[in-house]
């Protein structure tokens, strides 16, 4: 969660002009460093947002480094040349603004909003944090410590527990297959050092920063020219993890005295540059993307009662991702969940959507797209996705043009080509005993049962906030780049970024 004050707050409730008259003008400007920059004056409101990505995040994380990435990540607000953390926050704090730093599993991230006439103080808490972290020892102890804490607390988070152990069925050793901030053997085994190699791998040929808001992109350039172009490329690569390979159809118990039983059913799934993804987004709000609508949420809630909420998703990543199915249900109705979830994904494969759910599901993604460009801060997040992920300058103006393009042809081929029934992966957190009675973790359920994983630890590390009395705060994953229904109950992390 974000530091901010009543002066941004009531800036932030004006509709931008992007969200009101389509794409924003976006100008492209290349640094001399590397940096690419992606401007966009929005003069609606007196703010200026700043987002940087840098390549690389949790999936670069070394072998048995686990959550190195978000640690270096969140400390890069915690001390600069010069300025201590508190120091940074006092700054923050004066100025009425926000600045988080953190990691997702795809980049670094830096960002800040502020107002614009403290548009070149938030460029340089920016440049700084990227430039010249200090990466104080005593704060590295306190970040350490808070993590350590975070994760064993977890453990006795059914849900967290469940994502965890599906994320390691699935991905195993290859990058994703830890959450963002690790686990307890790897964090533990962190050091100061580990931090400094880590820093020393980000480089501004891999960085991006997008800025929008009310400042002409011309002074824009200059001042990012001056501040961020003084980073120095001297990066030292990390080594590239070979992506994960499709794991054989299987179940995992997890073992706890628990009487809601946690569920993961998935796959893998496909990187955000997949030529169906928008077949594919319609296709998953059919299923379970779509609230009440979904096929899940009204066989599973609505019908059957098994469940407070359902919900499925593709993680929108530079490697191919997850897909999941997750919900909890009562211990003794575990079996008929997990039937009932294959039967619609076998169905959804077999004889894709129908007329009526095409059409809702067009009218929800385009009606909810321009809630992603209502606030400058939305604005800079979702261009900065779009550079990354390599969207097209047309990505915003076209949105809805090609969501309605999707056919129920295209939904049905979507779904034999990235649907496999046969071969999922899942994973249930509850009594063993009573799970096996129901058949669970049968060879009729497509696998047999596991020991017990480690303890999970949360997918996503919590958010830290900016404030005189605790540190910049960093988004525990990236904003979603389309509109998604709200998480079901149950739902470990939140929807991943894509369009």
């Amino acid at each position: 969660m974000k530091h901010s004050t009543l002066a941004l707050a009531l800036c932030a409730t004006l509709l931008p002009t992007a969200a009101r008259a389509g794409a924003p003008a976006v100008e492209r400007p290349k640094l001399d460093n590397g940096i690419q920059l992606v401007l966009s004056t929005q003069s609606s409101v007196p703010i200026v947002a700043i987002s940087c990505l840098v390549d690389g995040g949790a999936r670069l994380d070394p072998p048995g480094k686990e959550g190195l990435a978000e640690l270096t990540g969140s400390l890069l607000s915690d001390g600069t040349r010069g300025r201590t953390s508190e120091e940074i926050s006092k700054i923050v704090d004066s100025m009425g603004a926000s600045f988080s730093t953190g990691a997702s599993q795809d980049w670094v991230e830096v960002g800040a909003t502020v107002l614009a006439r403290d548009f070149e103080t938030g460029v340089d808490l920016v440049a700084r944090s990227l430039r010249e972290p200090t990466f104080p020892p005593d704060e590295f102890a306190r970040a350490k410590t808070e993590t350590l804490g975070s994760l064993q607390a977890s453990e006795d988070e059914p849900q967290v527990v469940a994502a965890r152990a599906f994320r390691k069925a699935l991905f195993g050793q290859a990058p994703y297959g830890t959450p963002v901030d690790g686990s307890l053997d790897s964090v533990k085994g962190l050091t100061r050092d580990d931090v400094l190699a880590y820093h020393a791998s980000l480089a501004p040929g891999k960085t991006l920063c997008a800025i929008v808001g009310d400042v002409e992109t011309a002074r824009m350039k200059e001042v990012a020219a001056r501040l961020l172009g003084a980073w120095s490329p001297q990066a030292k690569p990390l080594a590239q993890r070979a992506p994960a390979t499709s794991p054989t159809a299987r179940t995992l118990i997890v073992d706890r005295p628990v009487a809601q039983a946690s569920i993961v059913i998935g796959q893998i799934g496909v990187p955000r540059t997949d030529p169906d993804w928008f077949s594919i987004v319609v296709m998953n709000h059919v299923l379970g993307g779509g609230g009440f609508t979904s096929r899940l949420m009204k066989r599973i809630r609505t019908q059957g009662g098994l469940a407070y909420g359902v919900s499925s998703s593709f993680g929108a990543t530079r490697l191919p991702g997850p897909f999941q199915v997750v919900l909890q249900t009562k211990v003794p109705s575990a079996a008929e969940a997990s039937r009932i979830v294959r039967e619609e994904l076998q169905k959804l494969h077999d004889e894709g959507a129908t007329e009526e759910e095409l059409a809702a599901a067009k009218d929800y993604l385009t009606g909810n797209f321009p809630m992603k460009l209502d606030s400058t801060a939305k604005i800079a997040g979702l261009l900065a996705q779009m550079q990354y992920f390599g969207l097209g300058d047309d990505y915003i103006e076209r949105y809805a043009e090609r969501v309605r393009a999707v056919t129920l042809d295209d939904v049905k081929r979507a779904a034999r080509a990235h649907l496999h029934p046969d071969a999922l992966v899942q994973v249930v957190v509850g009594p063993r005993a009573d799970l096996e009675k129901q058949g669970i973790g049968s060879a009729a359920d497509a696998g047999a049962p596991a020991a017990s994983p480690e303890a999970p630890a949360p997918a996503a590390s919590p958010a830290r906030t900016a404030a005189p009395s605790s540190r910049p705060a960093a988004p525990a994953e990236a904003p979603a780049l389309e509109p998604a229904a709200a998480p079901a109950a149950g739902h470990d992390e939140p929807t991943s970024p894509g369009a």
